[in-house]
């Protein structure tokens, strides 16, 4: 079976000029730990995940305030931030030769791509839901 059959196509997205607020509010809107970054033409220029936004946000134990924190969340751009020249698949691969793809360079999603522009994202959990139901 090729990857296709397992992605989400037409992911959510965003920009790499949107603040991190609006990024951490797209992925708790729908409880989202990764979000492709595209630009204008569609074409995949990084990826943001939890882990980037928890690294660059600040720490439990600052001494801003609230405000304060607000303010500077709004002045981070996504691409700040993100992760840069992610590891891609087409949209043809195997589900096997994708899983493998994630294990060896440890990722928790594999953006689909072809022709440069972005078609889908395959996470950990699709992966779970595929064995789940061809494994009944």
């Amino acid at each position: 079976m090729n990857l296709e059959a397992i992605m989400k196509p037409k992911p959510m997205t965003v920009a790499p000029d949107e603040t991190m607020n609006v990024a951490i509010r797209k992925m708790k809107e729908q409880n989202f730990k990764h979000l492709p970054v595209v630009d204008r033409s569609g074409e995949l220029v990084g990826v943001l995940s939890d882990r980037d936004l928890k690294r660059a946000s600040p720490s439990d134990a600052t001494l801003l305030e609230v405000h304060e924190l607000l303010y500077l969340l709004e002045k981070v751009k996504v691409s700040q931030v993100m992760t840069k020249k992610p590891i891609t698949a087409p949209p043809d691969i195997t589900v096997a030769a994708a899983a493998a793809l994630m294990v060896k360079h440890k990722i928790g999603c594999l953006p689909v791509v072809g022709s440069g522009k972005l078609l889908g994202i395959v996470t950990q959990t699709d992966f779970l839901n595929y064995l789940a139901q061809n494994n009944k």
